[in-house]
């Protein structure tokens, strides 16, 4: 769609960050509008530089804040907001304060978020639509008696979600009844509403949506359909469209629900309806039942746009904007085929270490490469290098996109993209997404074996792969010659690309210049040699025995030096791997709650203290039996991947 001069008028402003904030500015640029970008950061401000304007929120949690956003929208004088995916974007308090405010919300009305914004609601509208449903409650729930109930009518296993919650957050499956308890209080913790409902878990089941556009004068057009079966934790990785593997009659049916659910509530924007395809081997017998809906542009628009040709962003402006899909925008069903029976694949790389229980990664970002040069490869991202991943906001940092003309076509075109990216200074899934996309076994038969606890089963397999794929990468940064031409590989080259392995040996001395700057008595140096070496990933860590001159030190001492992200709120000392009473956290994030105090007993399993990241729960548990001797942090802190949180003295057995 080119500019529209007829917009230049109108400033547009984002209500988020990252990706999606430059994806929305950069489509209402080319729209012809002005537009502002909001930031809380110094350290995350990237997607600013595509914006007129920025402003500067008051805090981190002010893109949850409708006062504080739409004071920022006044401010500038913004005629629109557009709130991208998360955060406020299916709000109908933030939706109706924008009419009230006489700004445009670039999204559904107010009155269609509040018929599907959650998904117990979502839930009533399918069943008024006559769209089947998954069995579950349709009011929500709170007490472990009710959960116990449905398990006894339906059987296990059965699904606890939260009514609000959304990028896996808020969602637990339960196969026991004694899983209930924990799962219930994790799913009510992570809901903004703290509340959750009941759905019988169907096993085994492909995730397949359906992406629509409405406008208000009743035009309701579908974009086909995504496989988004491929997920760790309920949070997507990969995705593909349209699905390769549905058969005709089922995919029409399933598109056909989706435009009913569309128009019973007469969608007025671009939106996602999210379907569960059952497994059997007979596609005639295959089922399918309504999950929900999203009032809002999702992470994996990008893939309808590139099988149909159309700007889903630019056209949610626009219908925003009173424009008709039929008369105005010249998009009707029949205009929409798929172009040239297309595949798009869309893989999101995220701020995550794989091989760690994929633990967040935070800090600065050294070096970034994306693959250019290749038809049909699209990069959706927000870092550079010198950018900072804070474990305030979500893990994504970029999606690439392909575009082929099969499914292997683009599997292969997703293999060369990923190998040709270089991320640096933090972990990434990028190794894993490559062995991801390189196990023909899993991904073949049209994703047939896909479905949504797949990924998580073949885990094991792909984790070995993943580090044949990280040796593949370390060793093509080590050699220069195919990149520059040069055929003479120098030990200090080497000992320049290696990560630190070269740069220590035993024997290596230090001199520590230590001073007390309350006194003005001169320094003291001692020295440091280190006597044998366990660990040598220097500056990241490193592991030794050492001798020094300190009096007050044995000879030799054991020294474990790791290098700190300097985004928590204290400093902290490092777990110890050779101490069991020493817990940390595993991830960094908040501190949600400490569930013990100084001088308690504690058992094997029993919980310690819970960690919260990207929204999402981790509880931790007492390795040992124990009793707490200290406790080095409180709720609400910031806490870094390693930091020690309690300290227990191990309850020897009596031998009496």
């Amino acid at each position: 769609m080119s500019s529209n001069t007829s917009l230049s008028h109108h400033i547009l402003l984002v209500a988020n960050r990252g990706e999606i904030a430059i994806r929305i500015l950069t489509a209402a640029t080319e729209l012809g509008l002005q537009t502002v970008a909001l930031y809380a950061d110094q350290q995350d401000t990237t997607h600013c530089t595509f914006a007129n304007h920025s402003v500067k929120l008051p805090s981190l949690n002010s893109f949850l804040n409708e006062q504080h956003i739409i004071q920022a929208a006044k401010s500038v004088q913004a005629t629109m907001i557009h709130p991208g995916y998360g955060f406020l974007s299916e709000s109908v308090s933030f939706a109706k304060a924008c009419l009230q405010e006489n700004i445009r919300f670039i999204g559904p009305s107010p009155v269609c978020i509040e018929s599907v914004g959650d998904k117990i609601s979502a839930r009533q509208v399918a069943h008024a639509a006559r769209v089947p449903v998954v069995p579950g409650t349709e009011q929500p729930i709170s007490q472990v008696s009710q959960v116990l109930s449905f398990g006894e009518q339906y059987g296990y296993p059965l699904m606890l979600k939260a009514r609000d919650g959304g990028g896996g957050r808020g969602i637990r499956m339960v196969d026991h009844p004694d899983q209930i308890e924990e799962a219930l209080k994790r799913c009510i913790n992570e809901s903004p509403s703290k509340q959750v409902y009941i759905e019988k878990a169907i096993v085994g089941a492909k995730h397949i949506e359906v992406q629509i556009i409405g406008d208000g004068y009743g035009n309701v057009l579908h974009l086909f359909d995504r496989d988004c079966s491929i997920q760790r934790r309920y949070q997507k990785v990969l995705e593909v469209a349209p699905c390769p593997c549905l058969s005709p009659s089922l995919r029409t049916s399933i598109h056909n629900a989706a435009i009913q659910i569309a128009r019973y509530i007469q969608y007025d924007s671009a939106g996602t309806i999210e379907f569960l395809v059952s497994n059997h081997d007979d596609d005639n017998k295959k089922q399918f039942y309504f999950l929900e809906v999203n009032p809002r542009i999702q992470v994996e628009h990008t893939i309808s746009e590139q099988i149909t040709n159309v700007d889903i962003v630019q056209t949610q402006i626009l219908v925003a904007i009173g424009k008709n899909l039929v008369t105005d925008l010249r998009l009707t069903q029949a205009s929409l085929q798929p172009l040239r029976n297309l595949v798009s694949i869309q893989a999101r790389i995220v701020a995550e270490n794989p091989m760690k229980n994929n633990m967040l990664s935070v800090g600065k970002i050294t070096n970034v490469s994306f693959p250019n040069g290749s038809y049909g490869v699209r990069v959706d991202t927000w870092i550079r290098p010198g950018c900072v991943v804070l474990p305030t906001f979500d893990s994504l940092l970029a999606k690439i996109i392909v575009t082929g003309s099969s499914l292997d076509d683009a599997l292969s075109k997703m293999s060369l993209a990923l190998q040709r990216t270089i991320i640096t200074g933090i972990d990434t899934n990028l190794d894993f997404l490559t062995a991801l996309v390189n196990d023909r076994e899993y991904l073949g038969q049209d994703l047939r074996n896909t479905h949504i606890k797949s990924l998580e089963e073949r885990s094991p397999v792909l984790l070995q792969s993943t580090l044949t794929w990280m040796e593949h990468r370390q060793s093509a940064t080590l050699r220069p010659s195919s990149v520059m031409g040069s055929d003479n590989l120098t030990s200090a080259t080497l000992a320049s690309s290696n990560s630190g392995s070269l740069q220590f040996k035993p024997g290596d001395s230090f001199n520590v210049e230590i001073n007390d700057h309350s006194s003005s008595s001169s320094s003291v140096t001692h020295t440091f040699k280190l006597d044998t070496i366990q660990v040598n990933n220097f500056p990241d860590e490193m592991v030794a025995h050492v001798q020094s001159t300190l009096p007050t030190l044995p000879n030799p001492f054991a020294m474990t030096l790791k290098r700190k992200t300097a985004l928590g709120s204290g400093l902290r000392r490092k777990t110890s791997t050779q101490v069991p009473g020493e817990v940390g956290t595993p991830i960094t994030g908040m501190m949600v709650e400490i569930n013990v105090q100084e001088g308690d007993v504690v058992s094997i399993g029993q919980e310690l203290f819970v960690m919260s990241a990207m929204k999402m729960e981790t509880v931790i548990k007492s390795p040992i039996h124990g009793r707490v001797q200290a406790i080095f942090a409180k709720a609400g802190e910031l806490v870094e991947n390693g930091d020690l949180v309690v300290e227990l003295f191990e309850k020897k057995e009596s031998k009496m």
